[in-house]
Formats: C-alpha cells, sequence, structure tokens
C-alpha cells in the first residue's frame, strides 16, 4: 500500500493500469463526447479593434452573431481585474459587477439591459469564452457619458468614463457590427 496517495486516488490508478491501451482510449472518447454535448456557437472570426490606445477583442459566430469578448470588454474599459464582492439588481439583470453600483443604477436602461446577457461560445482554438453582444459597448459607454454629464462618476469610475468616452467616439460613425466586421475580417466573407 502506498501511504503517500488518498485511497480514492490509489484505486484510480490501479483500475487505469488493468485497463487496456483500447479501453483507456474509449473512457477518454467518452468523456471528451461528454464534455462537448452541450453545443456552444463557435467563433469562425476573431479579431482586434482599436481605439487609439485601446484594444478590445471581438469575434463573429458561427450563427452570425458579432460579440465584444467578455475579457476584451473589461480590459477596454480600464478594468483589469474584478471588484471585490458582486453586487446585482433585484431586477435580476446580469450586468458586470462594475455597472452594478448604486450611482450608475439611474443610468441602466431597459436597452442596455436587454444586451447585457453574457453569450458562452468557444473560440477558433476551442476554449470556452463569454461576451456581449455588439451594442452592449455603445450602451455602456452611453450609461458613463450620462452619468459624467450629471456628475454623479466617483473618482474610481473616472477613468473608465474616459475610456468610454474615446470608445463611443469612435463607435458614433462607424457602429459597432460594422466595426468588429473590420476588425475580424467577416465582412470580406460576408461580401463574397
Amino acid at each position: 500500500m502506498n501511504w503517500g496517495v488518498p485511497a480514492r486516488a490509489a484505486g484510480g490508478t490501479a483500475r487505469a493500469a488493468a485497463l487496456s491501451g483500447d479501453e483507456r482510449r474509449e473512457i477518454a472518447r467518452k468523456a471528451a463526447k461528454a464534455r462537448w454535448a452541450r453545443y456552444l456557437p463557435r467563433a469562425t472570426h476573431e479579431g482586434v479593434i482599436r481605439f487609439g490606445g485601446i484594444e478590445i477583442d471581438v469575434a463573429v459566430l458561427d450563427d452570425g452573431r458579432r460579440l465584444v469578448t467578455q475579457s476584451g470588454f473589461m480590459v477596454g474599459l480600464g478594468r483589469i481585474r474584478p471588484p471585490k464582492g458582486r453586487q446585482y439588481y433585484r431586477s435580476g439583470a446580469n450586468l458586470p459587477a462594475f455597472l452594478t453600483v448604486q450611482n450608475l443604477k439611474p443610468f441602466i436602461g431597459e436597452e442596455l439591459i436587454l444586451v447585457a446577457n453574457q453569450i458562452e461560445f468557444r473560440t477558433k482554438q476551442g476554449l470556452k469564452a463569454f461576451g456581449y453582444a455588439a451594442d452592449f459597448l455603445s450602451e455602456v459607454c452611453d450609461v458613463f457619458a450620462r452619468a459624467q454629464r450629471a456628475g454623479v462618476l466617483k473618482t474610481t469610475q473616472r477613468n473608465i468614463a474616459h475610456r468610454a468616452g474615446i470608445i463611443a467616439e469612435h463607435l458614433e460613425g462607424s457602429g459597432a457590427m460594422r466595426i468588429i466586421d473590420e476588425a475580424t475580417g467577416y465582412h470580406e466573407t460576408r461580401e463574397a
């Protein structure tokens, strides 16, 4: 008996040693199939939008949806790491934590809540990731612009508002979907 290995692990190791190579491959194949059983849309095109010094990762899914990746969205707005403690609205909106603060609540409209749901997808490399609909970015920028005009932003929110202003300025003339299409090269596929 190996005293350094828990009994469960030792049992698993013994079972694996008793299986033939074909049996181990079959078990691994079934496990992989179970992991992939739930269909997730897959990114067919990926790219980066550049707004001056701000970069945001974007993708186009195999069902045609354009999205801003969750990590790209957070980094683009200057939220490198999530804040401690998550607060939710009682209405159940699925907003990023930095939008759930009390001083922004009056500026959160129905349009934002409608596009706030995270979209789970697989990257071109097959990794699971999350994103937001293309319109989400402009809606969030609008929240910060209105809060800034009302003078209710806290010191910690001013950097986000500044970055949101730069992004909104670039989105104003082109629209998020067109910019995503160009950044990912999807416009060439769509035209073909």
